[in-house]
């Protein structure tokens, strides 16, 4: 079954990855024509910061930070969180995602370099203990679980335990920094359930319908890549080339609970779904067909069928979610005022 659940906690929001803003991709058949590739490092050689060499290619520096070829190479292979704060649209070419994930990379130093002047450090002992939390998750023996970070593209198990500790660090000072300043009213609450649901007495729900190319947590940067691809194929035959949705999704739909039904979800309440899947899906229009979607649990093509209000069974459950609603969209504006901020002091080199 699609692996679509409830996020009420808001501030679970701030434990994840921040996605990059990034430009909506050309519409399918009208990509602009591919550029020549310039060999990395060939546009401009400026001094490396202090302390590295140049064993790798480095891409951009934000300040006396390298971001490394291997780096951006090993993130473009990785999957999104569903829960990112800030959405953007799923890049199609190579080179959109190779900008798209430079730029999260760009944040994500600056994040890094914030969170070091304000002294934060996370002890070995936690970092242990998410690294094992993590496996024991993916039901992996170490064994396993090693040879699941090399194909993740990190050459040892040090290696990611320097990346997992680098990403609690940046969590831990986004909650210093910005979650402190998330003040979302009882007022405000009671606006949006007095405007949208008719005072909590009603709620929209969505008959809907997708196909899910899958990524294994266990699936190698090339892997993401190659059921990336698939996604977008899969997106041709249904949006652009027009052929039967119930026939694309018999080749393209590796969702097991829905395959039957050709990918029908049924009637659901967008609190009960992943959250960028849900966005997702109350944005479009009866019939319309989204692009391509990523979640956790790989690549969605969603189409909304139809909506219809129904009696709110539990106001309790509606105003969190409403509740975490505004505190999402309250820090999506001031992550981004934050980052605009940074990146206007800082110095930033990028080669590619």
């Amino acid at each position: 079954m699609c692996k679509l659940t409830p996020t009420l906690a808001a501030l679970a929001l701030l434990a994840v990855p921040l996605a990059a803003f990034a430009a909506d991709p050309p519409p399918p058949g009208k990509e602009e024509p591919a550029k020549p590739q310039k060999p990395v490092l060939a546009v401009r050689r400026a001094t490396l910061p202090q302390g590295y060499q140049e064993v790798d290619g480095v891409v951009a520096t934000v300040g006396d930070t390298a971001i490394l070829q291997s780096e951006l190479r090993r993130a473009m292979g990785q999957t999104r969180g569903g829960n990112d704060p800030i959405q953007t649209a799923e890049p199609r070419s190579p080179e959109a995602l190779r900008k798209q994930t430079l730029d999260t990379l760009i944040d994500n130093a600056l994040v890094a370099k914030a969170a070091k002047d304000l002294g934060l450090v996370v002890s070995d002992g936690e970092v242990d203990g998410q690294i094992d939390q993590t496996r024991k998750r993916m039901h992996k023996t170490l064994d396993e679980f090693e040879e699941i970070v090399r194909n993740m593209g990190f050459p040892t198990l040090a290696a990611y335990r320097a990346h997992v500790r680098t990403e609690m660090v940046r969590v831990q000072m986004l909650r210093a920094k910005i979650a402190g300043k998330l003040r979302v009213t009882e007022d405000e609450v009671k606006r949006i359930i007095d405007q949208e649901y008719a005072g909590g007495q009603f709620e929209d729900e969505v008959h809907s319908r997708h196909m899910l190319i899958g990524v294994p947590d266990d699936a190698s940067p090339q892997r993401v890549t190659e059921l990336r691809d698939r996604a977008w194929h899969c997106y041709d035959d249904v949006a652009v080339h027009k052929k039967p949705w119930d026939e694309v999704a018999d080749d393209c739909n590796d969702d097991s609970a829905t395959s039957e039904g050709h990918g029908d979800l049924g009637w659901q309440k967008r609190w009960t779904l992943d959250p960028t899947f849900g966005g997702k899906l109350w944005s479009l229009q009866p019939g319309e067909i989204s692009t391509v979607v990523q979640t956790p649990y790989g690549f969605h093509i969603i189409q909304f069928l139809e909506r219809r209000r129904v009696p709110v069974k539990d106001k309790e459950v509606l105003e969190q979610f409403v509740r975490a609603r505004l505190q999402e969209e309250q820090f999506t504006k001031l992550y981004k005022a934050w980052l605009d901020e940074m990146r206007g002091s800082a110095h930033i080199d990028v080669r590619l």
